[in-house]
């Protein structure tokens, strides 16, 4: 169907976070080069930690302990290159060191006109819940973006496939190794403890479900959309971050 940023409704000047399980770090590494296409100098970075990206044209990998001085090196950067992913520093794992939740208008005033952040961690599962202090939303944020994988649906409530499942199961009422929902997931998605916790009625919240790839993946992916929308939702994506048209459905109520 068409791009995230579309579909999200995106502006110059926003504050981007992503959090829940399911394909984080690819959704955000999406939009940031749908943006650079656009003419968009894009920051990427991480509240957390996320696994140090590849060489790539068009991305540089920026790592200053002191926040100013990674602004600064943001600044320079975008001068001859559209995506700047930008940490405190590199752990032993190659994982890239979280930024303080206030350094986001730092990065919008060194010349980013979009900021993209993955606000939590979901230990490559698809599906989460997020624990006390998660996500870790920056200062800015305009828009929260809660993602899900399909591929989490009749999974069993377990480590195996759900992170933090203890908290999914005192979330929903759900019994461990019970199969995963879509009623389950948009409980999870819209709880007051869960991705609706802290949210500013100025942020917007728009879900994503992602890794739909064929017709069967999308038919289970409008279930979790409608049990959204019957909680409240307004709008949510349907798509798969990895195509190179990645939104495969916008659902709006």
């Amino acid at each position: 169907m068409g791009a995230l940023l579309e579909a999200f409704a995106v502006q110059p000047g926003e504050v981007v976070a992503l959090a829940g399980g399911g394909g984080k770090t690819t959704a955000m590494f999406a939009m940031g080069y749908e943006a650079a296409d656009l003419g968009y100098k894009v920051v990427l970075t991480t509240t957390t930690r996320i696994f140090a990206p590849s060489p790539a044209p068009r991305l540089a990998v920026l790592l200053e302990p002191d926040p100013r001085a990674l602004a600064s090196a943001v600044r320079n950067s975008l001068k001859t290159c559209p995506v700047a992913v930008a940490g405190l520093g590199l752990t032993p794992e190659r994982k890239i060191i979280g930024v303080p939740q206030d350094i986001t208008g730092l990065l919008l005033e060194a010349g980013a006109d979009l900021v993209v952040v993955e606000a939590d961690g979901a230990n490559r599962k698809p599906f989460k819940a997020p624990r006390d202090g998660e996500p870790v939303l920056p200062d800015l944020t305009t828009l929260l973006i809660p993602v899900v994988g399909v591929d989490c649906l009749d999974q069993p409530l377990d480590q195996d496939h759900v992170h933090r499942p203890e908290i999914v199961a005192r979330l929903t009422g759900a019994a461990a190794g019970e199969l995963v929902s879509p009623t389950m997931v948009a409980a999870v998605l819209l709880h007051p403890a869960g991705y609706r916790r802290h949210i500013p009625g100025e942020m917007r919240w728009t879900p994503f479900i992602n890794k739909v790839h064929r017709s069967e993946e999308l038919s289970r992916a409008r279930e979790i959309a409608a049990a959204l929308g019957r909680g409240g939702a307004r709008r949510v994506i349907i798509g798969a971050a990895r195509e190179r048209a990645p939104v495969a459905e916008v659902v709006e109520f």
